[in-house]
């Protein structure tokens, strides 16, 4: 019966909230008790360290006082290392590095059957699209060597499936690193070219696979302007090559510079490139120009009825 009694009176104190002054008390107690115990321990010392009787008094009452504070000090600090690697190592997951052009051989090979349209597809209705067939669509898009078909890729890699973002991003990873394998070759052709031709070939070249990352896509709009600065430099090295002119057309109405692009076109015509060639250009030029009534000059019925390209341009403008 006393034994409980004793027991709940013991629970009772350890469960009661300790006010400010209790604890003030048990620290001055502590000091009190430490500042005896150190003198009476310096009492007990040898002879020959009596005249060091004030220094290890005081040593004593500090270091005994500051072992209470000092393991308290520890022990917060250790709970805050602790809490924080536990989070860290919760919000900093490990990571794998994944070489993506490796797993394109993983995918099976496809055929196109026009399902590369599904792409075009935009809404809700791309929720009820496959994995697979969008798998197999791009794939169709990235070997169709079409304008844009690379920034369409882009498109998927927000898309809801891991799989589908891995693969689109493995595409342009690698459409990116075969342009960049060629630049690289072409630059080192140019520089061990002795031949004033073969070099001027070179540079248009590397030039046109510059353009290859505005064509399809692989460049920003931000990067754009990058691109077309190479291109322009890498053009200005050429003379006499008809096809450099024609690039170099393309590159200014790109950028809409249409007086500086006619001229290149036609200095594309000068050194034999058919007028015909450029036609749809200088339709263009026009037609971005406002000048409507001049588009129809540049539609040439015999060369644009046998060219599948053109032939609904030459029909649309026509019935216009």
């Amino acid at each position: 019966m006393l034994d409980n009694i004793a027991f709940s009176s013991i629970s009772s104190y350890l469960l009661e909230q300790n006010s400010p002054h209790t604890l003030l008390y048990f620290v001055l107690f502590e000091i009190l008790f430490w500042v005896v115990v150190s003198f009476l321990l310096v009492q007990f010392m040898p002879k020959r360290f009596k005249r060091y009787k004030k220094e290890v008094f005081v040593f004593f009452v500090v270091i005994n006082v500051g072992l209470l504070y000092i393991g308290i000090l520890l022990t917060l600090v250790m709970m805050i290392f602790g809490l924080s690697w536990a989070t860290s190592r919760e919000s900093q997951p490990d990571y794998e590095m994944v070489f993506f052009e490796e797993h394109l051989s993983e995918f099976p090979l496809v055929n196109s059957k026009f399902q590369e349209g599904i792409l075009t597809i935009e809404g809700e209705h791309t929720k009820a699209i496959s994995t697979d067939e969008k798998i197999k669509s791009l794939r169709i898009l990235y070997d169709s060597n079409a304008q844009g078909n690379i920034g369409k890729i882009k498109k998927f890699l927000a898309d809801s499936s891991d799989e589908t973002r891995l693969y689109a991003f493995a595409l342009i990873s690698s459409f990116e690193k075969k342009l960049n394998s060629q630049i690289k070759e072409i630059q080192e052709k140019i520089e061990n070219s002795s031949d004033e031709k073969e070099k001027n070939q070179h540079l248009y070249e590397l030039a046109l696979t510059y353009w290859q990352f505005i064509y399809h896509g692989v460049a920003s709009d931000k990067l754009s302007g990058f691109y077309t600065k190479k291109i322009e430099d890498t053009l200005t090295h050429i003379t006499n090559h008809a096809q450099a002119y024609i690039l170099l057309g393309k590159i200014h109405l790109f950028n809409k510079n249409f007086q500086e692009s006619e001229e290149a076109f036609l200095k594309a015509v000068e050194l034999g490139i058919p007028k015909e060639a450029i036609s749809t250009f200088l339709a263009e030029i026009r037609f971005e120009q406002k000048r409507y009534n001049e588009v129809s000059r540049y539609i040439s019925n015999e060369h644009f009825e046998i060219d599948i390209r053109l032939k609904p341009l030459a029909k649309m403008w026509s019935s216009s």
